[in-house]
């Protein structure tokens, strides 16, 4: 029974959000990422110098989020094989066997390593332009409820609705 709830586990955790059961609707993700993103502009305050210099910068790391998205919606063959092996090996009675997990965590890490480079990139880029109260803001800032913070402030980041607010403060 323990080695069929992991192998779920691991199979939900290989689907897009898109694909994952109780996923909020558009609308209320929407309204929650623009609700985000108003109350981080509050919290920074960027000054039109600031929002011009990460500007750029936020840009490049919203289309390299749109990228990853874009990636994790197809299926890569390599977490294919190896969830299809966990999935053989369970169908057989027996458990996932170390080296499929292994081959599941070695998929899983290939999608996100090159973006976290960059986006780590970026992330240090931006650090430079915010002042010391800043950083602190956005370190307390609230992003509602969501328990992944830095995924969450990613996310607002790169948003549109971020973005339009960093554009509209920089003229």
């Amino acid at each position: 029974m323990f080695t069929r709830t992991v192998a779920a586990v691991l199979l939900a955790a290989a689907l897009p959000a898109s694909a994952r059961p109780f996923s909020p609707p558009a609308e209320v993700v929407a309204l929650r990422t623009e609700i985000a993103a108003l109350e981080l502009d509050r919290a920074l305050a960027l000054t039109p110098e600031q929002a011009r210099s990460l500007l750029p910068l936020l840009q490049k790391g919203a289309a390299e989020a749109q990228s990853m998205r874009a990636r994790l919606e197809q299926a890569d063959p390599a977490l294919l094989a190896a969830l299809t092996r966990a999935r053989d090996e369970l169908r057989a009675g027996g458990p996932v066997s170390d080296a499929s997990r292994q081959a599941i965590a070695d998929a899983r890490k290939g999608e996100f390593g090159e973006a976290r480079g960059a986006f780590q990139a970026l992330r240090k880029q931006a650090l430079e332009i915010l002042t010391p109260a800043q950083l602190e803001a956005v370190r307390t800032v609230r992003l509602g409820r969501d328990p992944g913070r830095r995924l969450a402030m990613a996310r607002v980041l790169t948003s549109d609705a971020f973005l339009a607010l960093v554009q509209a403060r920089a003229r």
